[in-house]
């Protein structure tokens, strides 16, 4: 389970200072929200967090049951943390925007904070990750950012996970190339009419220098008028260059 947030932990340490604190928040939300709460995550709270200058090292859904979620945010100290939390939850930004979308969604909240040095202890204690283990860490990172990018319509960051010579193979059977790819993605999301978007049942299979991601979409669309709700699998596949991972294709797989 540890394995899972080892990025975040190991970047807390490397760039922790004497009173600096990690908060850990676990979320019970409300039966068969997750999918919708994940998406706000995305959409709504990651934003703001960022416009408030408050570092988000992890979230998402946690392992254990399917009501369950996790934020992490690391702060200067203990005190800088209660005026910045303070001053977030009070703001007209909060309030008069994603607070209702969010909070109707949670059941309740358990807040654990630890000194950001700490977290080395854990880290000791783990077995070290053999290097399947890491590279399966980078992949679902990427698998995350890749969605994420979508939901963005990230034309910036999207990019340098996509391999030159990328194809991406849609649903209704088109092979398209990097070039139409990349050119179609900044509005990408919006013209399919997207209201909420999200993955799950996450798979990593790894071939040496080779992987397959694979995963399942949750999504819910208006077209017309008319929201739909569905989902699709897709299967990426990536290659390792110099150490690194880069999507080399693409494929849509409609679920019927």
């Amino acid at each position: 389970m540890l394995t899972k947030y080892l990025p975040l932990l190991l970047f807390a340490c490397n760039s922790a200072t004497a009173q600096q604190v990690v908060e850990i928040r676990s979320y019970t939300l409300q039966p068969g929200t997750r999918d919708a709460f994940h998406q706000l995550v995305i959409d709504k709270s990651l934003p703001m967090l960022q416009r408030w200058h408050i570092p988000v090292l992890g979230y998402g859904p946690s392992l254990q049951e399917d009501s369950s979620y996790y934020l992490v945010r690391t702060y200067p100290s203990l005190a800088t943390r209660q005026q910045t939390e303070d001053a977030f939850y009070g703001s007209a930004e909060w309030k008069e925007g994603p607070r209702e979308s969010i909070v109707s969604k949670i059941r309740y909240y358990t807040t654990v904070i630890l000194p950001a040095d700490s977290l080395q202890h854990w880290l000791d204690r783990l077995a070290p990750l053999t290097s399947r283990q890491t590279d399966s860490l980078a992949l679902s990172n990427l698998n995350h950012q890749f969605i994420g990018n979508f939901v963005r319509q990230d034309t910036i960051n999207h990019p340098t996970i996509i391999d030159p010579d990328f194809v991406c193979i849609e649903s209704d059977g088109s092979i398209v190339p990097r070039a139409t790819y990349m050119k179609d993605w900044a509005g990408a999301y919006a013209r399919s009419g997207y209201t909420s978007f999200s993955y799950t049942d996450e798979s990593i299979r790894i071939f040496g220098t080779t992987a397959l991601v694979r995963s399942k979409t949750v999504y819910t669309k208006t077209i017309n008028g008319t929201t739909i709700k569905g989902n699709s699998i897709y299967t990426d596949t990536y290659h390792k260059r110099d150490g690194k991972w880069y999507c080399v294709q693409a494929q849509i797989t409609p679920v019927r």
